[in-house]
């Protein structure tokens, strides 16, 4: 054994010293085969710990035990055991470098891990009390750190014995003469954290007394600028808000205060400020309802203000208060009701703007753009007055603020890009003018901004593509920053994408330019470069269609194919986006080339996702405790990257399905595996790709099956065609457990959303199977029960009628299915119908957004369109509700409730015509002065809905000059079937109004009939019989030579 002894330490001895990796793989080698290959290592290298002069191979012979004790610990003899163990805690004690000790403690913990589940190590408990009680420093020291390590591996044997264990925390926090006592002791306290439960009472209120002292120690660290040990600590209190179990809850007021401080602290180091503003960032996340309840987002606000007028650092991709303060404004925004945040955020804003200090207006324009995302909809409303606030910063005499001004324009043009395309013609040449800017971060800004804005443009674009273009050709040519070139490669590509077609001028000059970018190969920046130019190509191929295009694929997707092997999971997902897109534009011509990009899409769909730098079996040889080995993240094998690249391949694989069409049948059966497999994917980003192309496979079948029309209700009175009926049966079960268990409020959204696409294309034969399931995951979401609306502090009551813009969108998502399901299921989804309308009813009220009162109303509508007289139990509560939604403030609302109102008199089998003086009244108004055409165009075709029901009930001498004057419609076309019919009717009837204002309606008539979109089949071709009664009728209107003459 001597030998074996000073064979492993001689070579350890090498090992620490070795220079080269050739000599470290022969060692490692060496050691693996000979030394490692049986239970005797233990004893030895217990025998070096406890011999070696040399403090760094007793360090590294204590790492190697630790990992050997899982293998060999159970083959060493039993009275060697015994003598291991009293052995390691002599070591443990008499050791005097710090970090061998942990090390030491390490491999206690591990034996520990194995012996104490089956009592082989009494002596244990008692060595730990004592060394924790003794009056030695360095002893204590030992006792907790023994105690912390064993935590990580037998936590459930400690807390059988918490009570005892809280006695000595409160000892050991404040130990009089050790730092490294107090320190540990709150890191075990965060272990033992993770232990206790919801329910247990008598643990949360021990632990929630140890928070001062914790607090304590952590200021103690701060003051010695002890960096180290104060992160440690700030990540313990970061995962405190993490837990279920309430243990923060009667301190959050005061912690939030205490990391204000220190967030605002300028004396102390700036990395100790980030953690500070980092633990406000996770405690807007994880305990909102807190926050919220105790009325401190005001408090927050105000305080982190003024951290925003610090100085930025140059590296965009490094923390620093500043933007950490940014970052817990938009933790806040996006998980606060906007009604919190934005009344607190923007007077600040305003006042900040006129400041003096450029400080101060770059920290008003930042602390806009941060919170657009959470309050959005909230802001829509205000737009015109927020304009001219960014207007102001973009043309700042300060860089620092016009760069922060051109990121509060791109946010707004992301999140409101219907009201930033109005103001085009103020924002456009601002943002011209910054892209001539002196400082290239600005440049990079404007065309940041610009990239976001043309998204939305649309035709409006045209009128500035020739500056525009020369512009961006200018910069991608001369730019200094790649950064820079690759944003304006991008705006170029949203350039293309927005002017389609008209797009066409500039396909030559800048067709070359993407090609040598696409050629690029060489390090990041080329890399970047490169990825940027292959989305843009693929937008231009999109704008200038197939038959241009057409003579550059071959080229352009060689290039596409040739950076799947440039080991870049960023290519790769810039190549399946292309190939997506080249689908889109050739349709079935594309078909040729999915025999070479199909394997390469399949692989990424199944890519290995851990970062394994780490060669096997090799020697960790830093000197640091060795974690262990169990690391809780590790096992989660997550790679932002390879996430990303797997979103690409998912969704690229229904896009070539639904372009190619039967070609790409070879591939389904590979493709459903791997979307199926990818449908628990980590990153939501994953999952929304998974459900867009699982809905893309089932309609891609429907469609090629040439199926004929659906007909509502269920049982379905339809048959699907065998292959959609099989792949429903693979999809929809995979959609539904996705569903059941999603944590992330927009991947439900996405389902939704898929799901009434999937509806109204195929019927509802495809959920047949599934209403259940459907409707009581649409139930959790009203009634606030489905996981993705779980908040992490539920313990706190808030007020409901405030909530996160996010939570709207799932609601509106939510009711837009319900309305789906009622339109194609009908009648015999009424008993749901019952459940739904008044969770769906009680959106409509004061205190809820324009947004979620006109998604009340519009659901409703909807749904009686489908249910039909389903809703007569419930005609009277719904008549009120409309009858005062006519009245809403709300342009939106108030065309929605028209419709409905319109819809309940035709459904109902209740008479309502002794209501039709209210309900008239109620509709009156919206024929006037109304900035929203559908909300006119609704208000008539309710009118002639109610005159439809009951003529005789209608007033027609005082409503028809109103209703003609309203005529033709403006937007909302489907109105016009109960319109004409109601004209019929009145023709019919021989209706003196209308016989006497013929030409005014001729003129309506000319109109409708000239539009293709106005009227659906039936209405027209009753509409061209009127016209030839009442040609035959009355000869004199001599209509043969008017422009009707052709449909005669």
């Amino acid at each position: 054994m001597e030998q074996f002894v000073a064979g492993l330490d001689g070579l350890l001895t090498k090992l620490v010293s070795a220079q080269d990796s050739d000599t470290i793989r022969n060692i490692t080698s060496t050691l693996n085969t000979q030394f490692y290959a049986s239970q005797n290592c233990v004893p030895a290298l217990v025998q070096i710990i406890s011999q070696s002069p040399h403090p760094e191979v007793r360090q590294l012979a204590a790492v190697e035990l630790r990992k050997r004790i899982s293998k060999w610990w159970q083959e060493v003899p039993e009275a060697t055991q015994v003598a291991i163990r009293t052995q390691l805690l002599q070591i443990a004690l008499n050791e005097q470098q710090e970090l061998v000790r942990h090390s030491a403690a390490r491999v206690i913990s591990s034996i520990a891990r194995i012996d104490v589940p089956e009592n082989k190590w009494p002596d244990l408990l008692s060595f730990l009390n004592e060394s924790c009680a003794s009056p030695n420093a360095i002893h204590r020291e030992v006792g907790t750190y023994c105690l912390y390590a064993l935590f990580e591996v037998i936590a459930e044997f400690f807390m059988n014995h918490s009570s005892s264990l809280f006695d000595l925390f409160n000892k050991t926090i404040v130990d009089p003469e050790s730092k490294n006592v107090r320190v540990t002791t709150v890191l075990t306290l965060g272990k033992l954290a993770e232990y206790i439960d919801t329910e247990d009472k008598e643990n949360i209120k021990m632990f929630r007394n140890m928070i001062p002292a914790m607090v304590s120690v952590l200021e103690q660290c701060l003051n010695e600028s002890d960096e180290e040990n104060a992160g440690e600590i700030f990540e313990v209190f970061d995962n405190l808000l993490m837990l279920d179990a309430p243990l923060l809850s009667n301190h959050l007021v005061d912690l939030i205060r205490f990391f204000l401080t220190v967030g605002g602290n300028r004396e102390l180091d700036e990395t100790l400020r980030v953690m500070a503003l980092s633990f406000l960032m996770w405690a807007a996340v994880y305990k909102q309802n807190k926050i919220r309840s105790l009325k401190l987002v005001g408090f927050i606000v105000e305080s982190l203000m003024p951290i925003g007028t610090e100085e930025d650092p140059e590296d965009a991709d490094e923390d620093s208060p500043s933007r950490l303060a940014y970052k817990v404004l938009n933790a806040l925004a996006t998980n606060m009701p906007p009604q919190q945040v934005f009344p607190i955020v923007m007077p600040m804003v305003v006042s900040y703007l006129q400041n003096p200090n450029p400080n101060y207006r770059k920290a008003a324009m930042m602390a806009f753009a941060v919170i657009i995302e959470g309050c959005a909809e909230f802001m829509s409303p205000k737009f015109n007055e927020l304009l001219p606030l960014v207007c102001t910063g973009l043309q700042d005499p300060e860089i620092i603020v016009r760069r922060a001004g051109c990121m509060a324009l791109g946010c707004l043009a992301e999140e409101l890009a219907t009201e930033i395309s109005e103001h085009h013609q103020v924002l456009l040449p601002l943002v011209f003018n910054l892209m001539n800017d002196t400082n290239p971060e600005v440049t990079k800004h404007a065309c940041n901004a610009l990239d976001a804005i043309l998204e939305g443009l649309g035709n409006e674009v045209l009128q500035y593509l020739p500056m525009l273009m020369e512009k961006l050709l200018y910069l991608l040519d001369n730019a200094s920053q790649t950064e820079t070139k690759a944003t304006v490669m991008a705006a170029i590509g949203s350039a293309a994408h927005a002017a389609g077609e008209s797009f066409q001028p500039y396909f030559g000059q800048i067709l070359p330019r993407i090609r040598h970018l696409m050629s690029l190969k060489e390090g990041n920046d080329e890399t970047l470069l490169r990825g940027v130019a292959t989305d843009s190509a693929g937008a231009i191929a999109e704008a200038v269609g197939a038959d241009m295009f057409r003579p550059y694929t071959q080229d352009f997707m060689t290039l596409a194919i040739e950076q799947l092997q440039l080991d870049s999971p960023r290519l790769r997902e810039c190549s399946y986006a292309f190939f997506s897109i080249m689908a889109r534009v050739f349709g079935e011509e594309f078909a040729p080339y999915l025999p070479t990009i199909m394997p390469s899409i399949l692989s990424s769909c199944q890519a290995e996702e851990k970062d394994d730098t780490i060669l096997e079996g090799e020697i960790d040889l830093t000197l640091g405790d060795g974690d262990e080995e169990e690391d809780d993240l590790s096992a989660l094998n997550f790679n932002s990257a390879v996430a990303d690249e797997k979103e690409f391949a998912a969704d690229a694989l229904g896009e070539l399905f639904e372009n190619t069409r039967s070609h790409f049948l070879p591939y389904v059966e590979a493709s459903i595996n791997e979307l199926t497999q990818l449908s628990f994917h980590l990153f939501d980003g994953v999952r929304k790709a998974v459900t867009g192309s699982l809905f893309s496979f089932l309609k891609t079948f429907y469609i090629i099956s040439g199926q004929g029309d659906w007909v509502a209700g269920l049982p379905p009175n339809y048959t699907l065609h065998e292959n959609v009926q099989n792949m429903a049966a693979m999809v929809m079960p995979t959609i539904l457990s996705i569903w059941k268990d999603e944590d992330d409020r927009m991947v439900v959204i996405q389902i939704c959303h898929e799901m009434i696409q999937a509806l109204k294309l195929m019927g509802p034969a495809i959920i047949a199977n599934h209403v259940e399931d459907i409707a009581r995951n649409l139930l959790d979401i009203f009634e606030k029960r489905s996981i993705c609306q779980q908040t992490f502090d539920d313990e706190d009551f808030v007020d409901e009628d405030e909530e996160a813009e996010s939570e709207s969108l799932l609601i509106s998502a939510a009711g837009d299915l319900v309305a789906a399901l009622c339109e194609t299921i009908g009648e015999s989804f009424s008993s749901f119908f019952d459940v739904f309308l008044p969770l769906i009813s009680k959106y409509y009220k004061k205190t809820k957004t324009s947004s979620e009162r006109s998604m009340a109303v519009g659901c409703l509508g909807e749904c009686i369109t489908g249910v039909k007289s389903a809703v007569t139990p419930h005609t009277e509560r719904l008549l009120q509700l409309f009858i005062k939604a006519c009245g809403d403030e709300d342009q939106t609302v108030r065309s929605n409730a028209a419709f409905a109102l319109g819809i309940l008199t035709t459904h109902s089998q209740i008479d309502l015509s002794s209501q039709y003086n209210s309900m008239l009244t109620a509709l009156y108004p919206l024929f006037h002065n109304q900035s929203l055409p559908n909300t006119t165009d609704n208000a008539a075709g309710s009118v002639a809905r109610l005159i439809l029901a009951h003529p005789d009930a209608v007033p027609l001498d005082q409503v028809l000059p109103v209703f003609t004057n309203a005529l033709p419609l403006k937007a909302d076309f489907a109105e016009n079937e109960p319109v004409f019919n109601c004209l019929f009717q009145l023709f019919r009837s021989n209706n003196s109004f209308v016989f006497s204002h013929i030409p005014q309606f001729l003129q309506v008539f000319n109109h409708v009939l000239s539009d293709e979109e106005q009227l659906n089949d039936s209405t027209r071709s009753q509409l061209i019989e009127l016209l030839r009664a009442l040609n035959a009728q009355s000869p004199d209107l001599n209509l043969a030579s008017t422009e009707l003459g052709r449909f005669l």
